[in-house]
C-alpha cells in the first residue's frame, strides 16, 4: 500500500485526531452539563483524559521494553550461547548428510561437521535437556536412512533451546529453524 504521507507522520495525525474527538467530546458533556459554562472546563477535562491515558500507555510501553532487556541480559548467557550453537552445528550436519543435491557435500566436510556437531554437544554449560534433545538428533542424523525422522528430531532440539531462553521467540511450523 503506497501512502501520500509517511506511516509514522500518519500514525501522529491519527493520535493528534483521537486527542481532538477525545477533548470535543468532554466539550459536549460540559455543555450537557452546565451549559456554555460547561464547554471550556469540559474540553480541558477531555484533553487531560486523552493525555493522562496517553502517559500511561507510554508508561507500560516503556516498562515491557525494560523488562524485555532484562530477561535478555539475565540469566547464563553462556549457556543459552552454547545452546544456540548446538542447534546451528546439528543443522548444518543434517544439511550435510542429506544435501539438496545429490553428491552436494564431500565426504570430509560432512565428517567435519559431524565433530563439530559432536564437540558442541558435549559442552560443559549445556542444560541437560539440550543435551538429551541433541542426542537424539545426532543420533538420527548418523542413522542418515529417513530425512523426516532428523527433521522432527531437529525441531524437537529446537523446542528444547527455545525453552531455554527467557525471551523466546518460537518459529512457526511453516518457517525451518
Amino acid at each position: 500500500m503506497k501512502f501520500l504521507f509517511p506511516p509514522g507522520s500518519l500514525l501522529y495525525a491519527m493520535v493528534g485526531l483521537v486527542g481532538v474527538c477525545v477533548a470535543a467530546l468532554g466539550a459536549a458533556a460540559g455543555f450537557l452539563v452546565g451549559s456554555w459554562w460547561g464547554t471550556a472546563p469540559g474540553f480541558v477535562v477531555g484533553g487531560c483524559l486523552f493525555l493522562g491515558s496517553v502517559r500511561t500507555t507510554l508508561t507500560l510501553c516503556g516498562a515491557h521494553a525494560r523488562e524485555v532487556l532484562h530477561s535478555t541480559t539475565e540469566g547464563n548467557t553462556e549457556e543459552k550461547a552454547a545452546a544456540q550453537m548446538v542447534l546451528r552445528t546439528a543443522t548444518l550436519y543434517e544439511a550435510a548428510v542429506f544435501p539438496l543435491t545429490p553428491g552436494g557435500v564431500s565426504a570430509e566436510e560432512r565428517r567435519t561437521r559431524r565433530i563439530a556437531a559432536y564437540h558442541f554437544a558435549a559442552h560443559d554449560s549445556l542444560p541437560r535437556s539440550v543435551r538429551v534433545a541433541a542426542a537424539a538428533a545426532l543420533e538420527a542424523i548418523d542413522e542418515g536412512l529417513d530425512a523426516k525422522h532428523a527433521r522432527a528430531e531437529i525441531w524437537a532440539l529446537n523446542w528444547t533451546v527455545l525453552e531455554c531462553r527467557l525471551d523466546r521467540v518460537h518459529l512457526h511450523d511453516d518457517q525451518t529453524p
